[in-house]
Formats: structure tokens, C-alpha cells, sequence
């Protein structure tokens, strides 16, 4: 009897030491895992944009307000001419979002099954722009070796637009010998700034950094078009960030900042 008393509770011993020994594992399994998740938590992410050249202030400060909510994702932007950064999308180019100053290029991406959750996130103005001198008020003030500036009319909406409003008036004859094509619109206004061109069509926007009006040119006129200047982004991959950047250009506060850069929003 007592034989048999002795191996019930050595059994039973064992029993309680192997369930000790399991409930240990499980914990540093346990806490492996939680160890592992935490560290994914903190690994930056990145996220990519292709984005207008006219956005080049107002996409920082959307930055800034995004990484509120988004401490651990490096944003990196991509500038250039509208056109050109759908070219480069088109063929392969890394980018989650495209951020347009047009409706076009973001459609052709669209259509080819490149960009989706498009939005048209703001408004802009076309002005006629001069040598911060000047007294010129119109094209028709160009002096025969004088030029004047406009964007690459294949690749910046800018160009487009000004060529639009150059045939609406009835101009475009009369200075199509005068044009020098720049690869976006802040080339348009360094050429103007620096002399190398006596007028150029440029944003509204562009004559601002932050709240501050520009004194290097001279804003002639508002060049009124028959369509509104219409911006839109979309995503053009299938990252979670990219849906996110999107939503967040939805929102009250990216309308805010956009207005205090001169956008309509």
C-alpha cells in the first residue's frame, strides 16, 4: 500500500511540474510574440509621393499635420511636372500616391488601372506674370527680343493652360515666336525672377511662400480660363498609407492648410 501511495504521488508530482513547465513556455512564447509586434510598431514605414512642382510648400505642410497621426512613416516626395510624373508611374516608377495639378494625368492612370481612390483635392488660378519692374500689361507689350515663359505644354499642366488661354484671346499667333518651354512651373518663374524670359504664365500659388507675397515679379493679370484649374491625387499602389494619405487629404485640416497656401480647397 504504501509502495503504491508512493507512485501516486510521484505521478501526480510530475504531473504539476510538467503543466509548470508548459505554462512557462507559453509565457516566453508569449512574450516573444508581443516582443516582436511591438518592434513592428516601431519600424518606420515609408511612403512615397509623386507631386505638381506648384505643391512644393503646401506638400510639406501636409506632411507635417500627417505625421501627427503617423509618427513612424517617413514621407518622401518626388516634384516635377505633372505629365512627367505620370510617364514615370506609367513605367514602373516606385510611388503610392500621385498628387496632380490636373484631372487628366491622374484619369490616364486611372484607366490603365494605375490609380485608384482619386480625389480632387483643390483649385488654382493661372496669372500672367512680368519683370518685377515692369509696367507691361499684356503680351501684346512683348518687345520683339523679348520672351515669354510657359511650361512644357505635353507635361505641365501649366503650359496646357496657358496655351489654352493664349488661343482663347486670340495671342498665341503673335508670341508663339516669343515662347521658351521650362520642365515645370517653378522654372517659369526662376526664368522670369533671373530675366531670362520678360512675362510667364505660373500659378497663383506660386507667388507665395507661405503667407508671404513674393517682390521679385510682377503679377500683371489673372488669366482667366473657360474650365477651372482642377488638382486631383489618387493612389497608385496598394500600400494601407496610401489609403490613409488620401482620407487624410479629405479631411477639414488638409483643406485648412491648402487654404492658407492660396489654394481653393
Amino acid at each position: 500500500m504504501k509502495f503504491k501511495r508512493s507512485l501516486a504521488i510521484l505521478a501526480t508530482s510530475a504531473v504539476v511540474l510538467a503543466g509548470c513547465s508548459n505554462s512557462g513556455g507559453g509565457s516566453d512564447e508569449g512574450k516573444k510574440s508581443s516582443d516582436s509586434s511591438n518592434k513592428d510598431n516601431d519600424k518606420k514605414q515609408e511612403l512615397q509621393i509623386s507631386a505638381a512642382a506648384s505643391l512644393g510648400d503646401v506638400s510639406k505642410a501636409l506632411e507635417k499635420e500627417f505625421k501627427k497621426d503617423h509618427k513612424n512613416v517617413d514621407v518622401t516626395f518626388n516634384y516635377g511636372g505633372s505629365g512627367a510624373l505620370r510617364q514615370q508611374i506609367e513605367k514602373g516608377a516606385p510611388a503610392d500616391v500621385f498628387m496632380s495639378a490636373n484631372t487628366k494625368d491622374v484619369d490616364m492612370l486611372k484607366d490603365k488601372d494605375k490609380a485608384h481612390d482619386t480625389y480632387k483635392y483643390a483649385h488654382n488660378e493661372l496669372v500672367l506674370i512680368g519683370d518685377k519692374n515692369s509696367n507691361e500689361a499684356s503680351v501684346k507689350d512683348l518687345k520683339d527680343d523679348e520672351k515669354l515663359a510657359i511650361g512644357e505644354v505635353k507635361t505641365v499642366p501649366t503650359g496646357k493652360y496657358a496655351k489654352q488661354y493664349l488661343e482663347d484671346q486670340k495671342l498665341y499667333n503673335d508670341v508663339k515666336d516669343k515662347l521658351v518651354y521650362a520642365k515645370d512651373v517653378k522654372q517659369v518663374l526662376n526664368y522670369v525672377e533671373k530675366g531670362n524670359a520678360q512675362m510667364g504664365f505660373v500659378y497663383k500659388t506660386d507667388l507665395y511662400t507661405g503667407n508671404k507675397k513674393t517682390d521679385k515679379v510682377n503679377e500683371i493679370r489673372e488669366a482667366e480660363l473657360k474650365k477651372p484649374i482642377t488638382y486631383e491625387a489618387g493612389a497608385t499602389s496598394d500600400k494601407k498609407l496610401a489609403k490613409e494619405w488620401m482620407d487624410f487629404l479629405k479631411s477639414d485640416k488638409a483643406e485648412d492648410i491648402l487654404e492658407e497656401y492660396h489654394f481653393d480647397a
